[in-house]
């Protein structure tokens, strides 16, 4: 069972992480945040999820008492922010991330390390007008795990996989908060530059990616990313185009 007490001992975050909710089991810990009144910078942390959520909202296996699946409830932000704020959380988690392994980021929101899948970052709202009411930042990572299902065996890794290394999930977990706090500092002072700082995280710049969008494939080159967070992609004729929504892969065959 998570530790709260071992969690503490490693955490200096004055805001982030302060207030923690131990699940040993819940549909998603996102979720409940969303339903349930929490100082801001709220966390709530989970052994498993029994419904837990990727991008598009495809199902995140996660078992138990290996890997890391919280969730942290936000201050409002305007609409436009969102992405951002996403990008710069997601060179938060692989600055921590890379005291042992390579982790870069696919866009938007994948944590990629050895070319496959380590974790991944969601947000979910609520919304008033151009405000949000509340934003839930939603993150797993495969911490431990070594025992892949078959059906995401060849796309899927943990940092145990990558380094041999068997992780304090608690110490992890508290160095994230305290990331997260002086990089949400950071961003709300415009004191991160996404587009420069992208060049160091991205794990596809300059190479090819397919992007999938209600189900038509096209392949690019990615070429960066604008301030809105946008993705910067060059197709086969060498025009220059911004995508906005839609899943980035590798798969080039058919």
């Amino acid at each position: 069972m998570f530790d709260e007490r071992l969690y503490r001992g490693f955490l200096t975050a004055e805001s982030f992480g302060r207030n923690i909710l131990v699940f040993n089991e819940t549909d998603s810990t996102t979720a409940r945040l969303l339903e349930t009144e929490t100082p801001y910078y709220s966390v709530a942390v989970a052994e498993s999820q029994t419904a837990g959520r990727g991008r598009s909202g495809r199902k995140w296996v996660s078992e138990s008492g290996v890997n890391l699946y919280f969730s942290v409830n936000l201050p409002p932000m305007r609409i436009e922010q969102l992405l951002p704020f996403n990008i710069a959380i997601g060179f938060a988690v692989c600055d921590v991330l890379r005291g042992t392994a390579d982790v870069r980021l696919k866009w938007p929101n994948d944590l990629m390390a050895g070319g496959k899948k380590l974790g991944g970052i969601l947000f979910e709202t609520s919304l008033s007008g151009s405000v949000t009411e509340k934003v839930i930042l939603g993150i797993g990572i495969n911490v431990n795990m070594t025992d892949f299902p078959d059906e995401i065996r060849g796309v899927a890794t943990s940092l145990k996989e990558e380094t041999g290394i068997n992780y304090c999930r608690e110490e992890l977990l508290a160095e994230l908060m305290n990331r997260f706090e002086s990089f949400s500092a950071a961003f709300l002072n415009g004191g991160i530059n996404i587009v420069r700082e992208w060049e160091k995280y991205s794990a596809s710049l300059d190479k090819k990616i397919a992007v999938h969008k209600n189900g038509v494939k096209a392949v690019f080159t990615e070429r960066g990313i604008t301030p809105s967070g946008f993705l910067i992609a060059e197709d086969e004729r060498g025009v220059i185009t911004e995508i906005v929504t839609g899943d980035v892969g590798y798969d080039f065959s058919g």
